[in-house]
């Protein structure tokens, strides 16, 4: 099943030439998605969740436990649509696009008409690809553009990544997003070491917590819609064939 529609704004599905973004489903994209990720631990190095050892943990502790209380945040299953799955679907009503990731909107408001692009993973097969770009893309214009458009029509769209997460932050700024700023030790990555996280601070002294909980800064990235009007609708949905 999908996501319950408890979401603060409507969830379409959202499609270029070469991406389509749909509500995740349980039942069709955790499965195929933990299997992907399985081999690949370092996907979630910079992520505040570790690796997952099955598709019910992920149901368990990212959507039950983390996407569904909140009515702030949404998730979408990303699928390329060059490329077909490896295990074809029987029923006819499905579109047989290959799973490439996943993709959530959070932190969502509509009286300060804004939102965060986060949790954006990419599987290593369709990294370096079109994919990241067009799935970034069809979001920031779905958020940005006016209601006529058929957008939400923030003004806001922000993105915030590990300081350290070189990757991240190029990609936010390939699409358009500038950084505003830096948050100093803006989050306590708990057992950072024990749990394989990557980069962050140690604290120095006693009383500020533990030692193994290392500190993170983040980059603050941003696109408005002022932005979005003046040149990066052009400069990012110039290349992504919206259908």
């Amino acid at each position: 099943m999908s996501l319950p529609p408890n979401f603060c704004f409507p969830v379409p599905d959202l499609s270029s030439d070469k991406v389509k973004l749909t509500p995740f489903d349980i039942t069709k994209h955790s499965a195929p998605l933990i299997a992907s990720t399985a081999p690949h631990p370092s996907l979630f190095n910079y992520l505040s969740w570790d690796p997952f050892p099955t598709a019910d943990a992920f149901n368990t502790h990212f959507f039950d436990a983390y996407m569904t209380p909140s009515d702030d945040r949404t998730c979408f299953a990303v699928l390329d649509k060059t490329a077909s799955p490896s295990s074809p679907s029987t029923d006819p009503q499905n579109e047989d696009y290959a799973l490439a990731g996943m993709i959530t909107l959070m932190n969502a408001s509509p009286v300060h008409r804004s939102a965060e692009i986060g949790w954006v993973l990419t599987l290593p097969n369709y990294q370096r690809t079109h994919v990241t770009t067009h799935a970034i893309g069809l979001l920031l214009r779905y958020a940005l553009e006016s209601p006529a458009q058929g957008g939400l029509g923030l003004r806001r769209v922000q993105w915030i990544a590990h300081s350290e997460n070189e990757a991240s932050v190029r990609a936010a700024k390939r699409m358009g997003l500038r950084v505003e700023g830096v948050l100093r030790w803006h989050r306590v990555i708990v057992g950072a070491e024990e749990r394989g996280k990557v980069g962050g601070r140690e604290v120095g002294g006693d009383g500020y917590g533990r030692v193994e909980d290392r500190g993170r800064d983040s980059v603050v990235l941003s696109v408005c819609w002022d932005d979005w009007i003046e040149e990066v609708d052009e400069a990012v949905g110039g290349g992504l064939f919206i259908t």
